[in-house]
C-alpha cells in the first residue's frame, strides 16, 4: 500500500487512472481517496485476460506445473547456459549476477560491454528507481539497489519497480560505455536509421516526489558516428543479421538478451490484436526457421565464444504460449552445440 497527498493525483478518476497504470506499468493499480490521502493498491494482474493469450494456461503447465497467472511476474530458473523467465524484467538479474561474479573474480567491473538486444521493442524506459547522488533506491518499496547485490535486484523487480521495458536503463548509468546492437524484424529497424547515442539522465519523479530523480537516459541520432561510438554508449537497430554483428569492438564483454516477441509479437500486449492486419505473427515453422539462422550467423561469425551471458524472455502477452516450449527446445538445442 502507498500513501500520496490529495495533490499528488488528478481527481478524475479516467486521468488518474491512466497516470497509474502508466508509472506502475505491468502493475493492476487501485486508488481510493480517505481523509484527504490518497491509498494506491498495487499488486500483480491474477487474470488471464490480463495477458490476452488464449493459449496462457497451456504455456504455464509446460513451464512449471501449479504456476499461477499471478506468479508470471516470478517465474525465473537458470538452465545450463542461460537464464529462463517468463517476463523480461529478469535480465536485469541476470546481468547483476555476472557482474558480481566478475566484481569477484577479477576486483573490477568492466568498463565496456555490448549487448546483443534481440527483441521487438527497446526496452529503453526509465525504471521506477531514484538516484540520490549515485545512491539508487527502489520508488516503491524504499529499499536500496546495487547492481553488485543480486539480492537487491530480485527485490526491486519483484516490487515492479524494474519492469519488462526499464531493465536496460540501470545498466547504461552503471557501465562506463555500452553498445547496444538491437536486432528487430518490424518497425524500430525502418524507424530508426544509423547509430545512435545513448546519454544516461535523470529525469523528475512526477508522481512520487518531484524533487527526487529517476534513472533515464536520452537517445539521439549521431551526426558523427565515428567520433560519438568512440567515446559514449551507443545504439543502433537493424533487420539485418550480417549487420547486427558487423565490426563489434574486439575484446569487450557480450552479453545475448533475448525476449522471444522477436520472433513473433502476435499480441504485443493488445487486447483488439485480432483486428490488426499487420500484425507480426509468423508461423511455428518461420519461428523454429528464424532461431536457427540467428543462431548459424552466431557461430560462423564466431561470436558464440565470446558471449559472456545469455538471457531469454518468453513474454506472456507477447510471444504465442503454444510456440514456448518448441521455440525454446531448439534454442536448446543451438546452445548444445557449444
Amino acid at each position: 500500500m502507498i500513501f500520496l497527498p490529495i495533490d499528488a493525483l488528478p481527481q478524475d478518476k479516467t486521468v488518474r487512472s491512466q497516470l497509474l497504470h502508466e508509472y506502475f506499468v505491468g502493475q493492476y493499480v487501485t486508488s481510493q481517496l480517505i481523509d484527504n490521502v490518497w491509498s494506491i493498491d498495487l499488486h500483480f494482474p491474477d487474470f488471464a485476460d490480463y495477458y490476452i493469450d488464449p493459449h496462457l494456461l497451456e504455456g504455464l503447465a509446460w513451464w512449471k506445473n501449479g504456476v499461477t497467472i499471478s506468479e508470471i511476474p516470478f517465474a525465473v530458473k537458470r538452465e545450463p547456459s542461460f537464464q529462463l523467465s517468463l517476463n523480461d524484467s529478469w535480465t536485469l538479474l541476470a546481468w547483476s549476477q555476472w557482474l558480481s561474479s566478475v566484481n569477484i573474480e577479477q576486483t573490477e567491473i568492466p568498463s565496456e560491454i555490448v549487448i546483443l538486444h534481440v527483441d521487438d521493442h527497446d526496452d529503453l524506459m526509465s525504471p521506477r528507481v531514484w538516484d540520490k547522488e549515485s545512491i539508487w533506491s527502489d520508488a516503491i518499496t524504499g529499499e536500496s539497489l546495487d547492481l553488485l547485490e543480486p539480492n537487491s535486484v530480485i527485490n526491486a523487480i519483484r516490487s515492479g519497480a524494474i519492469g519488462i521495458g526499464s531493465f536496460i536503463v540501470p545498466l547504461l548509468h552503471f557501465i562506463q560505455k555500452v553498445q547496444i546492437r538491437h536486432l528487430c524484424a518490424t518497425g524500430y529497424s525502418v524507424a530508426r536509421q544509423g547509430w545512435y547515442s545513448l546519454t544516461p539522465t535523470l529525469v523528475s519523479d512526477r508522481l512520487f516526489k518531484p524533487n527526487c530523480k529517476r534513472l533515464a537516459v536520452e537517445l539521439q541520432s549521431c551526426q558523427n558516428p565515428s567520433s560519438v561510438i568512440e567515446n559514449k554508449n551507443t545504439y543502433r537497430v537493424t533487420a539485418d543479421l550480417n549487420e547486427w554483428l558487423k565490426d563489434l569492438p574486439a575484446n569487450v564483454p557480450i552479453l545475448l538478451h533475448i525476449d522471444m516477441d522477436y520472433f513473433n509479437n502476435r499480441f504485443n500486449g493488445d487486447s483488439d490484436w485480432e483486428v490488426h492486419t499487420n500484425r507480426y505473427d509468423p508461423s511455428r515453422e518461420e519461428v523454429i526457421a528464424s532461431i536457427n539462422v540467428m543462431f548459424d550467423v552466431l557461430y560462423q561469425n564466431e561470436v558464440m565464444d565470446k558471449i559472456f551471458n545469455i538471457a531469454i524472455a518468453l513474454s506472456p502477452g507477447f510471444f504465442p504460449a503454444e510456440l514456448w516450449e518448441p521455440a525454446i527446445e531448439q534454442i536448446r538445442y543451438q546452445l548444445s552445440k557449444q
